[in-house]
């Protein structure tokens, strides 16, 4: 999924398909995993967000998104086309950061800390929500394909997968634009701004990639 550069939260997407394609209403799973942090200001936490944070399409992140989509079924060939048994499903994993000592915080910058902490929660739970969205529109377009043999239903089911993936790869993209602003507003990042140089230039260097 191609990625913009300015940001540092993003999904990644990998679709391993099993069988031929149709969409059933999706299941999902949610897995969720840690990078550990340190630091008692701002601008170590930050630091350390920077060094050991996640890498989505070469450009670091702050935590991530990874949606495996895995789809199985039959195709049965009678007067037409059929599919049976079809079985769809998207396993996510969410990486998020863990700051390893949250209590040596002072009482506003912890505060600032874990709204931030959620707020990255929260995006990356939009991205899922998104994904999820994308697969229930998509499904109800697969249901009305109509076709004459099996060859045909799953080109037509797999051209509106991949229209799917691109115009979902959109939204999440408008998603991460309209973010940035809030992200570059949040009052954790601001800290981190008023640090000094050295913590702005790191970030301003983020913004860039």
């Amino acid at each position: 999924m191609k990625k913009r550069a300015l940001l540092v939260l993003a999904p990644v997407f990998c679709a391993c398909l099993m069988g031929n394609s149709a969409l059933g209403k999706p299941a999902q799973t949610t897995k969720y995993t840690y990078y550990a942090i340190s630091g008692n200001t701002p601008g170590a936490i930050y630091t350390t967000l920077v060094k050991r944070g996640p890498r989505v399409g070469g450009v670091k992140a702050y935590a991530a998104t990874t949606a495996v989509s895995s789809q199985s079924g039959q195709l049965v060939q009678g007067k037409y086309c059929s599919l049976e048994g079809y079985k769809f499903k998207i396993d996510f994993t969410i990486k998020l950061p863990k700051l390893k000592n949250e209590a040596a915080l002072t009482g506003a910058t912890r505060t600032d800390w874990k709204k931030f902490s959620s707020f990255l929660k929260i995006h990356e739970e939009t991205h899922r929500s998104i994904w999820l969205a994308c697969a229930a529109e998509l499904e109800t377009k697969v249901h009305a394909v109509k076709a004459n043999s099996c060859a045909d239903l799953n080109k037509k089911t797999t051209r509106l997968w991949e229209q799917m993936r691109a115009s979902c790869a959109k939204k999440q993209d408008a998603f991460d634009v309209a973010e940035q602003a809030r992200l570059l507003r949040h009052p954790f990042v601001r800290l981190v701004l008023s640090q000094g140089s050295s913590t702005s230039k790191a970030l301003a260097v983020l913004k860039k990639k």
